[in-house]
């Protein structure tokens, strides 16, 4: 049940990650054309870019994550055991969620002291970008969690 929920999440953040990409295209795009053909500048176009470009990559590093996409380094895992294999695996997933963990505590540190600093061209906080730090971590923790249940499974 807990691997079928992770599964339609990493879905839904696909998509999301795919909507941001485009996102983040169109707007480089249109001031791009809006500087260079017509001389107009529209200054919110750089917040909407940093807030986009923040969630997309944190999103998609997510997704990454779940689906091992991620850089990994696996020239040792063919001179082991599968038995032994699996439990490094464990400990690395272990040691992911440490670090999950600390994305969370510390991404939400950071987005209340962005909370108090607005965009340059709104009045919306910086702290809306910065929470997809906390939000993602909190999300491969939970990634994390169903690749340590599927790992011990396959260690017993």
């Amino acid at each position: 049940m807990f691997a079928r929920i992770m599964k339609t999440c990493e879905s839904v953040m696909t998509k999301i990650t795919g909507a941001l990409f485009f996102i983040v295209l169109l707007v480089t795009v249109t001031n791009i054309l809006l500087r260079n053909v017509l001389g107009v500048s529209w200054l919110f176009m750089d917040a909407i870019l940093r807030l986009s470009f923040i969630w997309m990559v944190f999103t998609g590093t997510a997704v990454l994550y779940y689906r091992n996409d991620h850089l990994v380094m696996d020239f040792f895992s063919g001179k082991f055991s599968p038995k032994l294999a699996s439990r490094i695996m464990l400990v690395q997933h272990v040691l992911f969620l440490a670090f999950a963990v600390i994305m969370v505590i510390y991404g939400l540190q950071v987005t209340r002291v962005r909370m108090g600093i607005p965009f340059e061209t709104w009045k919306l906080p910086t702290g809306y970008a910065y929470v997809a730090v906390p939000i993602n971590g909190l999300l491969m923790g939970l990634f994390c969690i169903d690749k340590i249940f599927s790992t011990k499974g396959a260690t017993t």
